[in-house]
């Protein structure tokens, strides 16, 4: 049974306000799940009525983005948390709950069935594509950032630092190679044609509610390649259970869908990028912000960034530095073992 959390005087009143003839012994309370942030959510339930209650520090940049952004693209498209209700002293949301069902929950559940596993990504890959095709002027807060040159950049620098260095212990590969090779990734991927993209589009991102796909922590969205969140959701190492021909004909059935011709050369730029940003994440967060649960992830991660890196031969030193993160990684959990 989940523990019954306490509500602070001001979640009180807020709830009080937000919610009609709100009493707090009728409802019960738990944690709905942890963020990479700072932010948590608890969820609050009454027979078959619940809300999701996001606490959250509101000086954070994002927290106003959250709400532009949800308000401006709710218009256009079905796949954002309804908001009841927002809070900008104490930074607090009563938000739709799209239940517990992630697409990643949804893939463990149904191992045994490829078939369900690879129509529900289609059905994700297809509402990928509506919100990749919004008009660039639907949402100012969305068309403030990019990813860039230096967004690329900092991804890099973001592996090298936390799972490279801290992490693998293998920082004496980061050579002047490494640099070069680093800044030509950047180049290509930041001349790329840009759409509105999620930003952080993994399996946890991604709800399945009545049998439709909602999104959730999607205040990071910005300008961006089509790819990169194709490749966050294929790539994502939190799903282990797609094997490199589903992700090949997941990503087929997406350019077919999108009416996209990019190439393969694309998707497997922007998903070295993407995955050296997860591994960064994943150090980082294991490491230096006590969340040991990422560590799990990061053998995946460096055998798909391998696999990747195997298709761009103009990046060797950057595969050589994540076969030996690979290697480094399993030689420990041996000792270990």
């Amino acid at each position: 049974m989940n523990q019954q959390l306490q509500l602070t005087p001001a979640q009180l009143d807020f709830l009080k306000n937000a919610i009609d003839r709100f009493n707090p012994d009728e409802w019960s309370t738990e944690l709905a799940g942890h963020a990479g942030s700072s932010r948590y959510f608890i969820r609050l339930s009454k027979e078959e009525t619940s809300y999701v209650l996001i606490v959250w520090d509101c000086r954070d940049e994002d927290w106003d983005r959250f709400i532009v952004m949800q308000r401006d693209i709710s218009v256009h498209l079905p796949f954002l948390p309804e908001i009841y209700k927002k809070d900008t002293t104490h930074g607090l949301i009563l938000e739709e709950d799209l239940g517990k069902c992630t697409l990643k929950q949804y893939c463990l559940d149904n191992l045994n069935d490829n078939q369900k596993i690879t129509s529900v990504y289609k059905k994700v890959l297809d509402a990928l594509c509506k919100w990749q095709n919004l008009d660039l002027s639907v949402s100012q807060s969305v068309n403030a950032r990019a990813m860039d040159y230096d967004t690329f950049m900092w991804e890099t620098w973001y592996f090298s630092k936390f799972c490279v260095t801290d992490f693998c212990g293998c920082e004496a590969l980061l050579t002047k190679k490494w640099e070069r090779e680093r800044e030509e990734l950047a180049r290509r991927t930041s001349l790329l044609p840009r759409v509105y993209i999620h930003r952080d589009f993994q399996s946890e991102n991604v709800m399945i509610k009545n049998d439709a796909v909602r999104f959730v922590d999607f205040q990071g969205a910005r300008l961006g390649p089509a790819e990169y969140d194709v490749a966050s959701l294929l790539c994502d190492p939190y799903v282990s259970c797609l094997s490199r021909e589903e992700i090949l004909k997941l990503l087929t059935y997406y350019y077919e869908t999108c009416g996209r011709t990019d190439g393969d050369d694309v998707f497997n730029m922007c998903a070295a990028q993407r995955l050296m940003q997860a591994l960064g994440a994943y150090g980082n967060l294991s490491i230096h912000k006590g969340k040991e649960w990422y560590k799990e992830f990061i053998p995946i991660a460096l055998e798909r960034l391998v696999g990747i890196l195997s298709l761009l031969p103009e990046f060797d030193q950057i595969n050589l530095i994540a076969q030996s993160c690979l290697y480094s990684v399993l030689k420990n959990d041996r000792h270990k073992q």
